[in-house]
């Protein structure tokens, strides 16, 4: 992941997503197909590549501005602290290459269903200059109050005298950044669902003139990156809001869609996750359903309007 020197290339959002190994290419083709079709048409997708055979530009859909990244692998270190590094990696050659706006950060069994959530964000980013990150946050798409507790109890023992014996570095690091964090106003645990989320350009550059990323004695880490990047965005001086409530563009859930696909698309949903489930539904079966709304706009409409 060189630097780009020179002129940087302008573009209104960056997505940045993650590929792992277990990733299947023709689902991740019909996520791209969904950005194709929904996205704002100044997007540049960035895929960062996990994938044990490494993908080829020629296998992925045509017509859309993809980078390839190759993710660092390694086996030495949790795999969670180690797509912190990689994640890390990523928005460094983002910042380096692109003059964007907003950064969204998605997993590969996320889907767009609608258009306009990049300006969404952008817009809401502009009005309310304290905000780094957008998503579900506080509360699901369905009301429910989001549990920090685990994520909190994690923190608490990597950064406790017991976490100090297994891996002092780590202990320390998480020490100093939690104590400018919450300086700040940070809830312990508290982060935005990494399932699809949106970072405004000023956290992203605040992240990285902090030296809060690719910090190498996180690496051991066993905090989701989500969990991870919630505390680091606190501490580069941001917050976090919701973005998935009522009228708002995310219907995520951690596991399996939170409601049916057309009640989704009913709702003005503009992003969903997880595609990999829903009831008896396969994950291909629910790709095929999202693919008949794109295919039928018609259908869209209709559904959008109930």
């Amino acid at each position: 992941m060189q630097a780009h020197l020179g002129v940087k290339e302008s573009t209104e959002c960056v997505i940045l997503i993650p590929v792992g190994p277990r990733s299947q290419i023709h689902q991740l083709n019909d996520t791209l197909e969904s950005i194709k079709y929904f996205s704002c048409g100044n997007t540049v997708i960035v895929l960062l590549d996990d994938t044990r055979d490494s993908l080829r530009r020629q296998d992925l859909v045509p017509d859309l501005p993809i980078d390839l990244l190759p993710a660092e692998k390694s086996d030495r270190y949790s795999v969670r602290g180690n797509l912190y590094i990689n994640l890390s990696k990523a928005i460094k050659y983002i910042i380096n290459k692109y003059d964007f706006t907003t950064l969204l950060r998605m997993d590969d069994d996320a889907l767009f269903i609608g258009g306009g959530s990049e300006r969404a964000a952008s817009q809401y980013f502009d009005e309310n200059s304290a905000i780094g990150c957008l998503g579900s946050f506080r509360y699901s798409c369905t009301g429910k109050r989001r549990d920090f507790a685990p994520a909190a109890r994690r923190l608490a023992f990597e950064k406790s005298l017991a976490g100090t014996i297994l891996d002092s570095a780590l202990a320390k690091k998480l020490r100093e950044i939690h104590k400018i964090a919450a300086a700040n106003g940070y809830e312990p645990g508290e982060h935005c669902l990494g399932a699809a989320c949106f970072y405004s350009k000023a956290a992203i550059m605040a992240l990285a003139e902090q030296d809060l990323l690719e910090r190498e004695e996180l690496r051991a880490t066993k905090l989701c990156d989500d969990q991870l990047f919630g505390m680091l965005l606190v501490a580069a001086g941001f917050h976090a809001a919701d973005f998935a409530g009522p009228g708002q563009p995310l219907g995520l859930a951690w596991q399996g869609l939170p409601a049916a696909p057309e009640a989704l698309v009913a709702l003005d949903k503009k992003i969903v996750h997880s595609v990999k489930s829903y009831k008896d539904a396969s994950q291909d079966d629910i790709r095929r359903e999202f693919a008949g709304f794109r295919t039928q706009p018609s259908v869209l409409a209709d559904l959008s309007m109930n």
